[in-house]
């Protein structure tokens, strides 16, 4: 029987819910991804400021290993290395820490530390074994910088080394050198860091750093000197070498010395700039003060003065010749040797301290003192300096009666009359010594010389002759007689000799006498008054023996016109 329709409900059908499920699968890369999310924050949080540096290769450095270090710590690395746009450089990306990031700002200097072998010495040999980085000096600005130029040498002062800088004023460099050592007696105290030419001063600027707490030497009164090479002097005391050491001789050096004072004098501010000398002589002479300018125009040669030699004043070096010149005058019609000098009249102490210049007076001092000094007599003089070389120097002195002058002290050179050198004075008087023994006949003397000799060795005979005559007399005569004949014998025969020698004298006389000299001369006239006399006395002697040889024993008998029979 069918049931009516709506009688039964109709049925629900109720499904299950079903479960989500993660597959384990998922898991590593979930907890990956989240670790590497913390690194990347970790990483973002320390990461400092990426710079650029630029160098002129990229020698030794290596993206991802070259580190970036200051003060030996390392606060950053290279991460990569490219070419500049126009190809002329290297640009250098580097990581900065972000702890140093106050590091970049615009003073802050980069270099690449490599093995360096200099004048100041070696460094970088730790990077033959970890490779080369890049070292950094850090800055001083508040200005944030990105981008900087690398220096291609390591800087000689860092910023906060201690000690102080220095500036020194010099005219010429020598083998100077960037690192070249500084020395205070002999001990190194410090290096020469930089140099820079001054066009506007026309000056060089050497910069040099000494090391704390030698830095405290350095005083207002320091005394500089370019101690490069070796320094040889000859004076009276002989030969004397000077050198710092051997480093100084092969890479140059600076040397300063304070002069001895009573009190100690404080230490120089940094940056106090000194003069630089030459040598350690010109470094301890007294202050030269300002120079003066002088002319001085000479009739004679100048071979041996040059540009340098000294000029004198009593033998005290007061200045030093510039240059060297031909003047024509056109009044006289002569040249002349033009000399320019600069002296110090400062060097001359007290002389100068007790000239007092007129109150009045608005021209230099000095040229009121020179002035002074010319109308007292001094004179300029070339003389010779040094008879080895033949060098000349201008002396100052004054010379006795000398022709009044002056000088104009107006004048924009003053100059300074001049009188001429003893070597000039001395070379007339020669040539008429010469000119005067040319005109003497030496051939006439030489004859009469040996005429009078003939005629002396002829009365020598003569005269031995008589006494042989009287030979036979006188062997009858006492022992006494004989005895005083054999002596004039032996006084005949050393005459004889005498003689001979004369006349070989004579000889060699002649062949000399055109070499001869005005002593010469005169010995020559006095050899031949002396030959005439004796000659002359020969033949008297010889006259009277012959006339009365008793003479010899009995003596010469009184003279009858005599009074008193007088002998």
């Amino acid at each position: 029987m069918a049931e009516p329709q709506g009688a039964y409900p109709e049925p629900s059908i109720t499904r299950p819910r079903r479960r989500a499920r993660v597959s384990l699968v998922w898991i590593v890369p979930i907890v990956a991804l989240v670790a590497g999310a913390l690194l990347l924050a970790r990483t973002w949080q320390r990461a400092g400021p990426e710079i650029t540096i630029t160098f002129r290769n990229a020698e030794g450095l290596d993206p991802g290993r070259t580190e970036v270090r200051y003060k030996e710590v390392v606060v950053g690395r290279v991460t990569r290395v490219g070419l500049s746009p126009d190809r002329e450089r290297v640009v250098v990306s580097v990581q900065l820490a972000k702890s140093v990031a106050n590091l970049a700002v615009a003073d802050t200097r980069f270099w690449v530390v490599r093995p360096r072998v200099g004048t100041a010495g070696i460094s970088g040999l730790g990077t033959l074994f970890s490779g080369a980085y890049i070292g950094l000096d850090a800055g001083e600005s508040e200005t944030p910088e990105t981008a900087f130029a690398g220096l291609e040498v390591p800087p000689f002062v860092l910023r906060g080394e201690p000690g102080s800088s220095f500036v020194l004023s010099a005219e010429d460099l020598g083998s100077l050198e960037v690192g070249s050592p500084v020395y205070y007696r002999r001990a190194r105290v410090g290096r020469v860091v930089g140099f820079e030419l001054d066009p506007q001063r026309d000056v060089l600027d050497v910069r040099v750093f000494i090391e704390a707490p030698n830095d405290r030497l350095v005083t207002r009164d320091s005394r500089f000197w370019n101690a490069s090479g070796i320094d040889v002097g000859i004076g009276a005391q002989g030969v004397s070498v000077n050198a710092q050491t051997i480093a100084s001789i092969l890479v140059g050096g600076v040397a300063f010395v304070n002069p001895q004072t009573p009190t100690v004098a404080a230490s120089a501010p940094a940056g106090h700039r000194f003069h630089m000398f030459d040598s350690r002589k010109a470094a301890l002479a007294p202050p030269d003060g300002r120079p003066l300018r002088m002319r001085m125009l000479f009739h004679q040669s100048l071979r041996g003065l040059g540009q340098g030699s000294p000029v004198e004043l009593l033998g005290v070096e007061i200045g030093n010749v510039q240059t060297i010149d031909l003047h024509y005058d056109m009044a006289s019609g002569q040249s002349r040797a033009e000399v320019f000098a600069q002296v110090y009249p400062q060097r001359l102490g007290t002389l100068r301290k007790e000239y007092a210049p007129p109150s009045e007076a608005t021209v230099n001092p000095d040229r009121l003192f020179m002035k002074a000094l010319v109308e007292g007599g001094l004179r300029a003089q070339a003389r010779t300096g040094n008879l080895l070389t033949g060098q000349l120097l201008v002396a100052l002195d004054f010379v006795p009666r000398a022709a009044k002058t002056s000088l104009d002290e107006w004048a924009e050179v003053i100059t300074i009359p001049t009188v001429p050198g003893a070597l000039q004075d001395i070379q007339p008087q020669i040539a008429q010594i010469v000119a005067r023994l040319s005109r003497v006949r030496f051939d006439e003397i030489a004859s009469d010389v040996q005429g009078t000799l003939k005629g002396l060795t002829a009365a020598a005979v003569q005269l031995q002759e008589t006494l042989d005559g009287a030979d036979a007399a006188i062997r009858q005569l006492s022992p006494d007689a004989q005895r005083a004949l054999a002596d004039v014998r032996e006084t005949l025969a050393s005459m004889r000799g005498t003689l001979s020698q004369a006349e070989s004298a004579v000889g060699n006389l002649d062949r000399n006498l055109t070499q001869s000299d005005s002593a010469l001369q005169r010995n020559a006239n006095q050899a031949l008054s002396e030959l005439q006399r004796a000659a002359q006395s020969l033949r008297v002697l010889g006259d009277y023996l012959q006339r009365h040889p008793q003479s010899l024993l009995r003596g010469k008998p009184a003279d009858p016109d005599l009074p008193g029979g007088e002998r």
